[in-house]
């Protein structure tokens, strides 16, 4: 079974500094709570237990702080979906790993990636362009397994772009219904909507689609996101 870190993880391998590390989890709980508008910068100091002004020695502004934790979650996702790119295997496997790190692992970070999505209007125009082009990457990493697959005869689709921001948008949607107060876990949900997928781009000889429940357990194995 693939393995997800969580948002403290996440912060701690990209930076150095407890205090700063610490800002960065209180301004996701501030900002998922209240929202970024509404939420002070000594309210989220006093959140990570430091002084009124800690948000202003460690970041510019409040919009720093927001586009820090919306640019680490963006960049740790796109490169667990390079690394799953970087396993090999056929497109099939490829697009497994794909669709289930998309789904289950933002919403591990649920706070996080709600704020992401959220507050992505609240950064300036040059931060929200940055976000763009980490989007951008993760939508490029589908559409080449995508387009691989096609070549190799294993998927069937009419039109690539339409295809990909299918795939993609239904990854995200995620977030729009799940709690982490619901009866599946992100991994089950994940292998729910590889099923889904598969079904949306595989075919067999006959013309029939392999959709969910159909699609082999021991491919999901093989992809390494079963049990």
């Amino acid at each position: 079974m693939a393995t997800y870190v969580t948002l403290n993880d996440v912060f701690q391998g990209r930076v150095e500094s407890l205090t700063v590390r610490r800002l960065l989890l209180a301004g996701v709980e501030a900002f998922w709570r209240d929202g970024f508008h509404a939420s002070s910068t000594r309210d989220i100091a006093k959140r990570a237990k430091l002084s009124p002004a800690a948000v202003y020695v460690h970041f510019k502004a409040k919009e720093d702080l927001l586009y820090n934790i919306i640019r680490y979650v963006a960049q740790h996702l796109r490169d667990r979906l390079r690394e799953a790119a970087d396993k090999g295997g056929d497109p099939t496997e490829l697009l497994i790993r794909l669709v289930h790190a998309y789904v289950a692992l933002p919403a591990r970070m649920y706070k996080a990636s709600l704020v992401a999505n959220r507050e992505f209007s609240s950064l300036t125009a040059s931060q929200r362009k940055q976000i763009v082009k980490i989007r951008d990457e993760l939508e490029e990493i589908v559409g080449n397994c995508l387009t691989a697959g096609k070549a190799s005869g294993e998927f069937s689709f009419d039109d690539l772009s339409l295809t990909r921001m299918a795939v993609v948008s239904l990854c995200r949607s995620t977030l729009l219904w799940y709690s982490p107060r619901g009866r599946f876990t992100p991994e089950e949900i994940g292998d729910h909507y590889v099923h889904l997928v598969l079904g949306m781009v595989t075919s067999r000889a006959d013309g029939t689609q392999r959709g969910q429940g159909v699609f082999p357990r021991h491919t999901l194995v093989r992809a390494g996101v079963g049990p």
